[in-house]
Formats: C-alpha cells, structure tokens, sequence
C-alpha cells in the first residue's frame, strides 16, 4: 500500500534546527507515523524530501519558510496524520527537550553589552546565529575588542573578509566562519575532543581535520595547547589567509608552544608560500598538512606532510624530541600491512561509496582512494570536472561531504543528525553497482551523543538488502575519554562486521584497497 503523506508550510517562520530535530524525533515515536521531517525550504531540502518519498508537486516553499512533512502507512493514515500535524504544532510552540525557566533571579543577559556587563574581562565571543545575521553580530563584537568564533555557516565570502579586516585591523582573531572547533589553553569549545593539554598547537582551516590530528596526537601521548579553527576559506585566494596568519604569528610568539601544525585543505598557491615563509621564519619545530597541498619537502625544520595521521604522527615525533622523517616512514610502513588486512577481508566487486560527516576527512578520503581507484565523484571534489550533478546520487566511486552547506541550511550538522546518512546507506546497498561503504565517525563534545547507534540502523538495513555482497569500513575520530566513548562506539559497528580503522587515511586506503583488483 502506497504511503499517505501530509505536507503543510509556515510560512516566514524560521525555528533553529535543533528544536526541529526535537520534535521529528517525538513526531516519530507516535504509533502509525513512519517518516517525520521539518525543514526550511531550501533547494537541497527539496531533494532530501523528494528522496525520502514525498511527492512535492506544487509545493512553494522558501527558504524563509518551514515545511512539516508526514508519511503514514497505518490503515487510518488521515487520521494519523491530522493528529500528528496537530501535534508538531504543539511540539513547536513547546519544544520538547528544552530546558524550561528555572524561576530563579539569575540574570540572563539577550545583547551583546548585556553580557559584557556580567563578564566585563571576556575577550572571546562565540557567535551561532542564522547565516545571514552572522557577520553584523561579529561585526559588533569586533568593535567591542572580541575575539570571536563563528560558529555559523552560509556566511557569504564578501562579509567574512570584512569581518575579518576589520578584525586584524584590532589585532584580533575571527575563527570562522563555519568554524565547529577550538581548543583555547586545552579547553575545547564546539565539537572538540575530550584530549590531553600539551605543548603542540594548531592551526586548522577547518573542524574535523583539527579534531582528526587532536585525537591522533592523545593516541600517541601528545597534547595540545591551542587549536585554532580559521574557517575553510580562510586560506582560498579570495580570503587571502588572513586569519591563518594571523594566528600562526600568536602562536609562534607564545614560549608555551613547542611545536606548531598548520593544516587542512590545500590552500590558493600563493597562500600556501606566505604560510610556509611565517612558519620558517618563526624558528620553531612545525609541520605544514596541507592536504595534497603545492609545498614539498622538509626544510629549516618544518615538515611538509600530505595527510592528517601523517601531520599528527611527526608532529608527535617533534614534541618528543624524535626524528620526524623516521615517525613518517613508520607510519607508512603500517600502511602498507592494510594490504595484507584487505586480502584477508575479501575484495568487493563494485564501487567505493564514502560517506562523509567531515569536510576535511572527505576530501583526505579522496586523495588517498584516488591514488589506488582513480578518479573520486563528490559534490566537493579534487577536481571539479567530477562534481555531482546531484549530491544525492553517486557516479561510479563517490564520496559524499554531508557537512557542506547544501546540506546544513536549516537542518543540523551530521556530526549531530546522523539520519541522513543512515538513510543514505539503505540507498547505496540497494544498488547492486557497490561493493564498499565508507564512513566516518566523530566523536566529542557537541557531537552527537551515540553516532554509531544511528548509523547501525541504515547498516542493518543493508545487510538485510545486500547481505555481505558489500564491505563496511570506519574510522572513529574520538578517544574513550569522549562523552560517546570510543571503544564503545567501536564495539558497536565491529558487531555488525564493520572494518574500524585507526585513522581516516588507514580506513580509506583500506576501503580502496577492498576494491582494487575488482575493478
């Protein structure tokens, strides 16, 4: 029996994506009710709808306006549905889950001057608002002599470089925007790891591969002191690197830091030598990780590195007062073992389907499986002839970044909302083209708070549609210190007979070593 479905748009109404993922989540716990989703009606929130199996046929909806959207199978769906609808109204007005006022006396500052008034000596703002507004909010705070994090996405390039000219103007820093990640004297902030404090610090174009060389340095008994998240574009020939020179100049000047990593994706040409000339002439011990970056060799001390483990790996050497090129020979020793571990496995005859919740970690992924399949489909590709027309269908080998913004505008970050891309597994194990799905795992504070439960949901799916005609691999960017626990998130997916790797780069390889000769 076909599905019943109701769709219904308020229209400029805007409701932050956490309070709509609250009250999905309840929507979905009602009996009859099997698909609840509310959304902004943006073009990528069209296609995720139209996949999920609503007929949108004369819907209007704009990104300014809010769509619930229902299916039902049960015998009385109207019925179902006109309960359900009546309810997510309910749940709107009172959100379910969130914190109601405590009735005390404590102030709660709502503006800017307010909250000064409270923390007069604050020098750090972080800022989490809708694209649009974000850049005049940090503008204010700027003016207010605030450093600033900017938490928010879907910020235009045009604002973000005046934001951040006004910012170096002050000798101030704007991490951001999109930045999820910080670590400020070892106190993480945003979607961060619960790791040591030590002597290495960093600067990262972007959340996930700070968060990736963060957890492969506690795994190898090395902390870090700060972690400074510029924002993707920060190193982008628009931008010019501002924010990232900026704060390799802090960082080299600070006695604290020992060592210092630079990484993320590879930055405009010319970005990359102003970067690579501060770090030389600081005189400090560095590596550059540039994923896939123009630099190449070690020189004046500074190590240039293609990958995160690898950053991680010599910058762990450096703080430990060991040779550097011998940590990377070691490490790519370890590397070619996965061989043998692919062999033993069993190779898949189909295509590699990497699905991504981490920028920086997807396109490491693509680096490292291009080297051993060839050319990588993604909807953030190495090279922009193999751009996705759709993001929501993969093209022979694809990897597929769920944190890019098509994917976020008025829908929860993945690294909170793991539903998409459970969803999205079912899918690919229906086609009889794949042989291997590859995902990563974060953990840490702000992340969600059991990823790999939700991801075993679509994984057990699969398995009922594919059986083992598909290999699953992982890695699990996080330690057992973590709110989620990492051996138990492990645990988790080794039940279902996925391959959990140590790093991102190892589960790649792996990945694309499982269908190597089968192509």
């Amino acid at each position: 029996m076909a599905s019943s479905q109701r769709l219904e748009i308020i229209r400029r109404t805007y409701y932050d994506s956490v309070t709509l993922m609250l009250v999905a989540k309840e929507l979905l716990k009602l009996e009859g009710v099997s698909v609840a989703t509310l959304n902004m009606g943006t073009e990528a929130n069209y296609k995720i709808m139209g996949a999920g199996g609503f007929d949108l046929t004369g819907v209007d909806a704009t990104p300014n306006d809010l769509v619930l959207a229902l299916l039902s199978d049960a015998p009385e769906a109207e019925k179902v549905l006109d309960d359900a609808l009546a309810k997510a109204k309910e749940y709107l007005a009172n959100p379910p889950g969130r914190k109601k006022d405590s009735g005390d006396n404590d102030y709660r500052p709502k503006s800017l001057d307010g909250a000064l008034s409270v923390l007069p000596e604050a020098n750090l703002a972080i800022v989490s608002v809708a694209g649009r507004y974000a850049g005049d909010v940090a503008l204010q705070c700027i003016e207010k002599g605030l450093n600033v994090m900017l938490y928010s996405d879907n910020v235009t390039v045009e604002k973000e470089i005046e934001v951040k000219k006004a910012a170096a103007a002050k000798g101030l820093l704007v991490m951001g925007p999109d930045c999820g990640t910080i670590i400020i004297r070892g106190v993480a902030m945003g979607m961060a790891n619960a790791c040591p404090t030590g002597p290495v610090s960093i600067v990262a174009a972007a959340g996930t591969g700070l968060q990736e060389v963060h957890v492969q340095l506690a795994r190898r008994g090395v902390g870090v002191l700060h972690g400074i998240g510029t924002g993707g574009r920060d190193v982008k020939k628009e931008v010019g690197g501002i924010m990232c020179l900026q704060a390799v100049e802090a960082l080299l000047a600070d006695d604290e830091v020992k060592v210092l990593a630079v990484l993320g994706k590879p930055p405009a040409p010319e970005v990359e030598k102003k970067i690579l000339d501060a770090v030389k002439a600081g005189g400090k011990p560095a590596v550059l990780g540039f994923i896939g970056g123009e630099a190449k060799g070690d020189s004046d001390g500074v190590f240039v590195c293609r990958e995160l483990e690898e950053t991680a790996a010599v910058a762990a050497a450096l703080a430990n007062g060991q040779d550097g090129a011998a940590a990377r020979d070691a490490l790519y020793a370890e590397y070619d073992a996965l061989k043998q571990q692919a062999e033993k496995i069993g190779k898949r005859k189909g295509y590699l389907r990497g699905l991504y919740s981490g920028g920086t970690l997807c396109y490491e992924g693509q680096l490292v499986a291009r080297e051993i399949l060839g050319p990588i489909w993604s909807n953030t590709p190495l090279d922009a002839s193999k751009k996705l027309a759709d993001s929501l269908k993969s093209v022979e080998h694809t990897m597929v970044d769920y944190g890019e913004d098509e994917f976020t505008q008025g829908r929860l970050h993945p690294m909170i909302d793991v539903s998409l891309r459970a969803d999205r597994i079912l899918e690919e194990a229906k086609d009889p083209g794949v042989g291997v799905i590859l995902l990563d795992v974060v953990l840490g504070y702000g992340c969600n708070d059991d990823p790999a439960t939700g991801l075993a949901e679509g994984i057990r799916k699969a398995r009922k549609v594919a059986g083992e005609r598909i290999a699953f691999v992982a890695s699990i960017c996080g330690v057992d210190t973590d709110p989620q626990n990492a051996s138990r998130q492990r645990k988790i997916l080794e039940e279902l007979g996925v391959h959990v790797c140590e790093s991102n780069a190892r589960a790649a390889r792996l990945a694309a070593m499982l269908v190597e000769a089968a192509q």
